[in-house]
């Protein structure tokens, strides 16, 4: 017989005392009130004849009781029980197996995991022998049953998939493992036979008293499978980053369970072209680093001398080593043999950005100020919303922006480029090859399913600009990556009256009438704002710069939404036309066709991403997946694991004292409301 709570979770209500001492200490001991002199000295009289101080005592017996109070109401929740064991169905098990990525460390070309199921086996030998059941669990980032409650007349089977995970060498996962969902999941098993026994096998390290701890009071055994002479050497990350005109190189590694010197190999490929490296050759660079047992070291490639920075390595960059953008950098560790290959490598991509080649071409003469001639040239507004894109893309990692600014008096092109911005006069013919933004079009002009019929003119008077209610969440008005578009915020003063095909999304009215509408029809992508930035306040407004951003946004998404990730991540996929194909490590090959869409990742490695543009571009984007950083500590540990719910097993007997904890709250509060009433007297 033994005491025990069922539910140790309810012992969370001592929390309450927490709280309830933080009451005393902030609450005010005084209070201000205005009294009869004559009170005073009748009450002074009445203390003196009082020989103990009986308020000071009824203060500690008032915090006491509320002390036990909370403590009874916590007992209860955690439901006490006096509970006598039934030795009997104890033989069952259930195994649990790590799959985390430090289970792939070896030692003698046999891994941690191999080990592991090995064990399992020996433990279901052994348990089928006593006639007991064999539950199996492996656990992955989302652990399953490989076997539940397997009786001895069915072990060949067991055996045989146990055997199968030993010997294929991607069982083992190479993400971080949920164990507290792998324990979770044990609860299907305890339904049936709370006193199973469950047995963990791990190479995370765990306090030794805490571990006999979960042996004693919930039957779980923590069986390490590490080895001590495993050791692991890693390239936990790599940026690389404008610093000075010149790229930075920042790499950090760590060799864990031994003091060492390792070899870090750096390849960048596809640098600049230079007059000093005119034929792209890559950049071979071998640097030596010392680097202490479990300690992260970063070492720092440059150009033009050391940095600052306290612990950090500095490799200077020669003159014919020094880059801007590159098309790769492998990073690896010359280790000569560590117990875990999979995390020895980096690969850092997007270090040359694709090209989106702009044209604008602008007709509009604006009045030059203190006089009445006109003043040709294109809108500053214009240039600088179209610069300010172009910076946010080269931050973004997303596209070179390049632009090309139409002469006055010069015939703009119509083709050749991946964004036409035409302002106020139209070409004849709009251009196919890219995406055309109509900014202003002059009256008459009909073309891409718009007509321009005539001029809505204010007289000087701005009338705010309305969002349509059918699209005001449409991806230009709310680009989730970028900037909301306040329409209400915009006044215009004149705006051009035009009609446009069902094929166009309305965005912005004024007056009833379209002002921003967008087409993106495959070959057919065409958005027209119907006024003058100088007719309205949207040069003043933040409006102007995110209408552009958002329509970049919309327009040109990325192919993928980042160059690297981890094992168990994911990144988003984009197109600019009809599928994406993905390739990848172990044959991996999947075609995308609803954007935006999503990858995720269970081996590392580098995949591949490839598109043709409706225009027949092709687009290619690389993204690198690697090992967990924190499962390149091949030693970690942890401090807790999940417990799954207490069960009471058949057979055993148990004598609730709820009934008692609950008479001893009625008492306490029956007590704590007596010395309250008798707290003035």
């Amino acid at each position: 017989m033994s005491f025990e709570f069922l539910l140790p979770l309810g012992l969370v209500g001592l929390l309450g005392i927490v709280a309830l001492i933080i009451i005393y200490i902030i609450r005010p001991n005084y209070l201000v009130q205005h009294i009869p002199s004559t009170y005073v000295w009748r009450l002074s009289l009445r203390y003196k004849k009082r020989r103990l101080p009986t308020s000071k005592l009824r203060n500690i017996l008032l915090f006491l009781f509320q002390v036990l109070i909370l403590t009874s109401i916590a007992g209860i929740l955690a439901q006490p029980a006096l509970v006598k064991h039934n030795a009997s169905n104890r033989n069952d098990v259930i195994a649990i197996i790590d799959s985390s990525a430090s289970m792939y460390a070896e030692t003698d070309n046999e891994t941690r995991f191999m080990r592991a199921v090995d064990d399992v086996i020996d433990l279901a030998t052994e348990t089928f022998a006593k006639g007991g059941m064999v539950s199996v669990i492996v656990a992955d980032g989302k652990p399953e049953y490989l076997s539940r409650r397997v009786a001895p007349e069915a072990s060949v089977q067991l055996f045989s998939e146990l055997r199968a995970l030993h010997d294929n060498e991607q069982a083992c996962y190479y993400g971080s493992s949920d164990i507290n969902a792998a324990m979770k999941l044990t609860e299907e098993v305890l339904d049936e036979n709370p006193s199973a026994n469950i047995y963990l096998y791990t190479d995370e390290v765990y306090n030794e008293t805490y571990a006999e701890q979960l042996e004693e009071r919930r039957n779980i055994h923590i069986m390490n499978v590490n080895d001590v002479s495993e050791w692991n050497a890693a390239v936990l990350g790599a940026s690389a980053e404008i610093v000075d005109t010149y790229c930075e190189l920042t790499v950090e590694i760590a060799s864990y369970n031994m003091t060492r010197e390792l070899d870090l190999y750096v390849e960048i490929s596809g640098p600049d072209v230079t007059a000093l490296n005119p034929d792209k050759q890559p950049i071979v660079i071998l640097k030596p680093v010392f680097c202490e047992k479990d300690t992260v070291k970063k070492i720092v490639f440059r150009y033009g001398g050391a940095g600052d920075e306290t612990d950090v390595l500095y490799h200077e960059l020669g003159v014919e080593q020094r880059f801007q953008t590159f098309q790769s950098i492998n990073i690896s560790l010359r280790t000569g043999g560590d117990s875990l290959s999979a995390d020895d490598s980096f690969n850092l991509y997007g270090g040359r950005l694709p090209v989106l080649k702009v044209q604008y071409a602008s007709s509009r003469h604006i009045p030059a100020s203190g006089s009445d001639k006109d003043n040709p040239g294109p809108n500053p507004f214009v240039n600088g919303a179209l610069g300010m894109v172009k910076n946010a893309f080269s931050r973004l990692q997303r596209y070179d922006v390049q632009i090309t600014e139409v002469q006055q008096g010069k015939e703009p092109a119509l083709t050749g480029f991946d964004f036409y911005v035409f302002e106020h006069d139209m070409p004849d013919v709009l251009p196919n090859d890219g995406v055309v933004f109509l900014l202003d079009p002059n009256v008459g002009w009909t073309g891409a399913g718009l007509n321009v019929i005539s001029v809505n003119d204010f007289n000087k008077t701005l009338t705010s600009c309305m969002a349509n209610v059918d699209n005001e969440n449409h991806f230009v008005m709310n680009d989730p990556n970028g900037f909301r578009l306040v329409p209400d915020r915009i006044g215009v003063s004149s705006y051009k009256v035009l009609t446009c095909d069902p094929s166009y999304d309305v965005l912005m009215t004024c007056d009833s009438d379209p002002v921003l509408a967008v087409r993106k029809d495959e070959k057919n992508q065409v958005a027209v704002l119907s006024f003058s930035v100088h007719n309205s306040t949207l040069p003043r407004e933040i409006e102007m710069g995110a209408l552009f951003f958002n329509l970049f946004d919309y327009y040109f998404p990325g192919i993928v939404s980042d160059f690297s990730t981890e094992v168990g991540g994911s990144v988003e996929v984009n197109s600019r036309g009809e599928s994406i194909s993905a390739t990848g490590p172990a044959e991996f090959s999947q075609e995308i066709t609803e954007f935006p869409g999503e990858i995720s990742f269970s081996l590392p490695g580098t995949y591949t991403f490839t598109g043709t543009t409706w225009y027949d571009q092709t687009l290619t984007a690389q993204v690198f997946v690697k090992m967990p950083a924190g499962e390149s500590d091949i030693f970690k540990s942890r401090e807790i694991l999940a417990e799954p719910d207490k069960k009471l097993a058949e057979g055993e007997i148990t004598s609730g004292l709820i009934i008692y904890f609950a008479a001893a709250l009625v008492a306490l509060a029956f007590a704590e409301w007596w010395l309250h009433m008798h707290e003035g007297r």
